[in-house]
């Protein structure tokens, strides 16, 4: 390659830095997207992305973020500086992640970076509502200069909207999505039914309902439960053993993606009973092993769960209407295999990695391309035409 080679092929890369919380291998959803993301970007386009995390709080604990957050600033004006930026891709979520991304997308436009807005957050239409004023106008400005602002579903779009409305033809809507199943089901054995549910255990994903309902159920054979994931696993450990379904209910705390992987291939029900949610990847990652989902309709879930197609919504908070769904799927496995089959459609066809991928990168691809017209036109250049 000689040096007008190598000019050309550098300027038809789009280099994307793409802001998350923890980093490779983090816990939290947007991680888990942003690791399927990254594995999944290769073979893409025939125009060369190249993407790059910038971790913006770590998994090191409050105190240590603060240094995190300070070294990604220190990130994106060195890579301003030394021109490796074409985007800043930005994952924004409730709380402190507002107030990072917010400084974050400032810092982007006083260097002139275009950015893309990608929400998450499962209370985050409550959490924008009830800001502090100061806090209120630096997210409305977070989103207002937003090249692309991202939302997982119609529901998220409208929250947009009705807050922004200038803002209602930068919004798109791209749900999320996982990998496709990473080994084969294994076929349910003398045990029973296996329920699983997996998240962060507590009053949000509606832990405690969960467990009452295998309470009321303790009666009826033919089925056991795995309740994994991080948060208040000790509470419910206890109150498990308190109501006597130690023997029938596992909680083995926090799993990683290949002990997730073996249990979704062992799960006959996923049940979700959250409070409060955007889109959650378990649900997409269920479908993708052909697993019926028990959910509530909140946030974007409406939007995936058709209940009576691919599994059921019950109402937030009601125990007994949980109970009723669980023993309908325990004691139906043609309903069981009919929803596990639809849920696996849904996923090859609007939930797979590939293909969102494929739509992302349009998305970056356009946005870099229109930015370097603009760029052009600011130095008197013109346009260029390939």
């Amino acid at each position: 390659m000689n040096l007008s080679d190598e000019k050309r092929s550098r300027s038809s890369e789009v280099r994307v830095l793409v802001a998350t919380p923890l980093g490779l291998d983090g816990r939290g959803g947007i991680d888990r997207l942003n690791d399927a993301i990254f594995e999944a970007l290769g073979t893409t386009s025939e125009t060369k992305i190249v993407v790059e995390r910038l971790v913006t709080r770590g998994q090191r604990g409050l105190f240590a973020a603060q240094f995190v957050f300070f070294l990604a600033l220190m990130k994106l004006i060195l890579r301003r500086v030394i021109g490796k930026i074409d985007l800043l891709h930005i994952h924004l979520s409730d709380w402190g992640s507002s107030y990072r991304k917010a400084t974050l997308g400032a810092a982007a436009r006083l260097l002139g970076i275009p950015y893309v807005v990608h929400l998450h957050g499962a209370v985050f239409d409550e959490f924008w509502g009830a800001a502090p004023p100061r806090l209120a106008a630096a997210i409305d400005g977070l989103f207002r200069h937003s090249r692309k602002i991202i939302v997982l579903g119609n529901y998220w779009a409208e929250t947009v909207r009705s807050r922004i409305p200038d803002a209602a033809d930068r919004i798109v809507i791209l749900p999320n999505a996982t990998r496709a199943a990473s080994r084969a089901r294994i076929p349910a054995t003398d045990s029973g039914v296996r329920i699983t549910s997996l998240g962060q255990l507590g009053e949000r994903k509606g832990t405690p309902q969960l467990i009452e309902a295998l309470g009321q159920l303790s009666s009826k054979p033919g089925w056991v439960a795995t309740i994994a994931g991080d948060g208040s696993v000790n509470e419910a450990r206890s109150r498990i053993a308190e109501i006597g379904l130690k023997d029938r209910v596992a909680v083995p705390g926090w799993l990683g993606p290949e002990d997730t992987a073996e249990l979704l291939s062992k799960t006959d029900v996923l049940v979700l009973p959250t409070f409060a949610e955007n889109l959650p990847m378990v649900i997409l990652e269920a479908f993708a092993y052909g697993v019926p989902v028990i959910s509530t309709p909140v946030g974007a879930i409406p939007e995936v769960v058709q209940s009576g197609r691919n599994g059921i919504l019950v109402p937030v908070g009601d125990v007994e209407a949980l109970v009723a769904a669980i023993d309908q799927l325990i004691g139906s496995p043609t309903m069981r295999a009919s929803f596990g089959e639809a849920a696996r459609r849904d996923h090859s066809t609007n939930y797979e990695i590939t293909t969102y991928v494929a739509v992302l990168a349009r998305i970056w691809l356009d946005l870099a391309a229109t930015q370097r017209v603009i760029s052009r036109r600011s130095m008197g250049l013109g346009e260029v035409h390939s």
